[in-house]
């Protein structure tokens, strides 16, 4: 069994009007003793981080098999797991994915990349389903929480209608799930 760590450093909007549906902020990223993503890396979008996390306790990454996120646009594909910009500004060149192979009781996440130049593709660790479940509903949660008393009119953002609250039903259904199986 390896080392796995993820948290949010700290969460923002881009701007005060609250317009804007994603959260923003430094996420540190540790596997083993191999640092990949820290305060140095700036700001990564951490809601739909959170989302495309906690996917992948229920379906791994990739899984050709799962549906994309019921947010993304028709025709669009699930490809990183963290993103500089998300769904929104399509195409980033900045992000972070990993393979999440699920097998019983364990998680092997392997296979790192970060901005398609640095390549950890030799990096791996297996943990207990669990504890990466536990790990990921944590960050969720704080990226959740984040929202509490905002009141985010992302209406002007949205690519089609209902697509900001498609991204928080999608992501409730994902914490209960999470919580209710792998939450003591």
């Amino acid at each position: 069994m390896g080392h796995f760590e993820l948290k949010i450093v700290n969460q923002h909007f881009l701007t005060q009007e609250l317009e804007e549906p994603c959260s923003h902020g430094p996420i540190y990223l540790k596997v083993n003793d191999v640092m990949i993503s820290s305060e140095d890396d700036g700001d990564w979008v951490i809601n739909e981080a959170a989302l495309a996390l906690m996917r992948t306790v229920r379906y791994g990454f990739p899984n050709p098999l799962a549906a994309p996120p019921r947010y993304y646009p028709e025709g669009i594909k699930e490809e990183t797991l963290i993103n500089c910009c998300g769904a929104y500004m399509l195409f980033c060149s900045s992000y972070i994915k990993w393979n999440v192979t699920l097998n019983g009781n364990e998680v092997t996440l392997s296979h790192f990349v970060k901005n398609d130049h640095v390549d950890y593709r030799d990096l791996a660790v297996t943990l207990p389903l669990a504890e990466y479940a536990t790990i990921v509903y944590a960050f969720a949660e704080q990226a959740s929480d984040f929202y509490i008393g905002k009141d985010v009119d992302a209406g002007g953002m949205e690519l089609f209608e209902g697509q900001y609250g498609q991204f928080w039903q999608e992501f409730e259904e994902h914490m209960k799930y999470i919580k209710e199986k792998y939450i003591l």
